[in-house]
């Protein structure tokens, strides 16, 4: 009796897009953050009121980077974002398309602008100069957070 091999093909397929690639590493790690929270977020309905505990709350994701991106990636990082909902409100009562502003922080990289803040902080200005990220010190979250609230019921 004769002995029957199979085979199976493997069709190897190349990356079509070339997802969060930028010159630096803290770039690459904004456009994945800013993805992975407009994902996370996508699912969440948006509630008519926010809780108090809104104001308060973080989305942190700490990643282990195994081989995709390492040329641009470090091989771990996190990411934490602020009053995911708040910000995702006020974007929302302002109109901002969330398409856009998806795009904007994934499909190029953000581009450091030349002007500083008072506190020294940085800021990234995305390729369609439409939307502005700014880098804050502990101190300044702290600031944030306290001032929020009151930000969010005058503005809406």
């Amino acid at each position: 009796m004769a002995t029957v091999s199979k085979h199976k093909k493997v069709r190897i397929m190349k990356q079509k897009l070339k997802l969060f690639r930028a010159n630096e590493p803290l770039k690459s790690v904004l456009m994945w953050g800013i993805n992975y929270s407009f994902s996370a977020l996508n699912h969440v309905k948006q509630r008519a009121l926010l809780l108090k505990d809104d104001f308060k709350a973080y989305m942190k994701v700490k990643v282990n980077n195994h081989h995709f991106n390492k040329e641009n990636m470090p091989s771990r990082f996190k990411f934490k974002e602020y009053c995911p909902m708040v910000f995702k409100s006020l974007r929302d009562r302002f109109g901002v398309d969330k398409m856009d502003y998806w795009d904007s922080f994934t499909r190029h990289q953000p581009l450091w602008d030349s002007t500083r803040g008072k506190s020294g902080s940085k800021f990234l200005v995305t390729y369609n100069r439409q939307f502005v990220a700014k880098t804050i010190s502990s101190e300044e979250v702290e600031q944030m957070h306290q001032m929020l609230e009151e930000y969010y019921s005058v503005s809406v």
